[in-house]
C-alpha cells in the first residue's frame, strides 16, 4: 500500500521535527500539501495517518490534503503556468498535457507532483490568569 509508506514518512518527519521544535498544545490538524501528479487515495492516505500516528505528538489529529494542480515552465519560449488538460468521454478525470500550451515544446514540471507538509492547526494551551 502506497499511501501507507507515505504517511510513514511524513509521521516520521514531522515526529522528527516536532522533538527538536514542539509546539504548545495539541496538533489537531497537519496540513499537506499534494501534487495532482502524486496518483493516490486521499482516503487511504488519511487513514494510514490515523493508525500511524497513534501514540504519537500527533495522536489524534486529522490529515488535510490541499491539492496542487500541475504547474510547467517552458525552456523554449518561457511560458509559466498551468497546463491544458485533456479528456475524452468515459474518462474517470481530466488527464494534464505536460507540454506548453503556447508552443507545444517540451516543459518542466514545477509544481503539482510532491507531497509535503505545510502547516500544522494547534489547540492552544489556556493561560494562567
Amino acid at each position: 500500500m502506497h499511501e501507507y509508506s507515505l504517511a510513514h514518512a511524513l509521521l516520521d518527519g514531522l515526529t522528527e521535527h516536532l522533538r527538536h521544535h514542539p509546539v504548545p498544545g495539541r496538533v489537531r490538524a497537519v496540513h499537506v500539501r499534494k501534487g495532482e501528479l502524486l496518483i493516490l487515495s486521499e482516503e487511504a492516505l488519511a487513514e494510514a495517518w490515523r493508525i500511524l500516528s497513534q501514540g504519537t505528538a500527533v495522536d489524534g489529529s486529522d490529515l488535510r490534503i490541499e491539492n496542487v494542480p500541475v504547474k510547467v515552465k517552458c525552456p523554449q519560449c518561457g511560458y509559466e503556468g498551468p497546463v491544458k488538460y485533456m479528456s475524452e468521454e468515459g474518462w474517470h478525470f481530466a488527464v494534464p498535457v505536460l507540454a506548453c500550451p503556447r508552443c507545444a515544446g517540451r516543459a518542466d514540471v514545477i509544481e503539482g507532483r510532491d507531497l509535503a507538509i505545510v502547516g500544522l492547526s494547534v489547540d492552544e494551551v489556556p493561560q494562567d490568569p
